[in-house]
Order: structure tokens, then sequence, then C-alpha cells
């Protein structure tokens, strides 16, 4: 039964971590980047390069000279 519960949480984990490398695939092609660039980045520079944008988007709103 330890062992069924350890499999169990295992396969969870692995669940999820699939899950949110996905949701960062996804983030990583919203970004204003040749796929080159974004298909090489690592989760925290996919982060990173989010905020900055949502920051620079911010100061600079689409449409606005």
């Amino acid at each position: 039964a330890v062992v069924a519960m350890k499999e169990k949480s295992k396969n969870a984990a692995k669940t999820r971590r699939e899950k949110e490398n996905g949701e960062f695939y996804e983030l990583a092609k919203l970004l204003p980047l040749p796929s080159a660039i974004t298909s090489q980045l690592d989760k925290a520079s996919i982060i990173r390069l989010t905020t900055s944008y949502l920051k620079m988007r911010a100061v600079f709103p689409e449409g606005n000279p």
C-alpha cells in the first residue's frame, strides 16, 4: 500500500510538472520574440522576460506614440 501511494504521488507530481511546462511554453510563445529564442528559454527567463514586457506595456501602452 505504501509503494502504491508513493507511485501515485510520483505520477501526480509528474503530471503537475508536465502541465506547468506546457503553460510556460504557452507563455513563452506570447512574448514578442522569435521562436528560435523563446524555445531555448528556461522557466526563470520566461518569467523575467514576461514581467519586463508587461511593465513596458504599462509604461508604453499600445497605440500611443
